[in-house]
């Protein structure tokens, strides 16, 4: 039970930096649209303003979130797997016996 409020935990961590990496691409299209506009007029405000907006979100975070979520779903394969193969097994047996009654 706790690796599965841990993995939940995770998880919404990493639609965070997911959240984060959307805002940014999105920021570099409305940019570009500025840019576009800079290059009729330039202004120096407006070139200082493209520099402080290049930095891209860092791509480790989401990765260790990514592998800490693997690791926790491999965990609950190993405790859950065996128990899940016998209720699927039991759940066709069952049916099985229904349809040839």
């Amino acid at each position: 039970e706790k690796h599965l409020s841990f993995l939940s935990s995770w998880v919404d961590d990493l639609a965070a930096e997911q959240h984060k990496f959307q805002y940014y691409t999105r920021s570099l299209t409305r940019g570009g649209d500025r840019r576009d506009k800079r290059r009729a007029r330039p202004d120096p405000k407006d070139l200082a303003e493209g520099w402080a907006s290049a930095d891209a979100p860092k791509r480790m975070e989401s990765l260790l979130i990514s592998n800490q979520i693997r690791t926790y779903c491999d965990q609950v394969d190993k405790f859950a797997g065996a128990g899940f193969s016998k209720l699927f097994l039991a759940g066709g047996l069952h049916k099985e016996g229904k349809a040839s009654s």
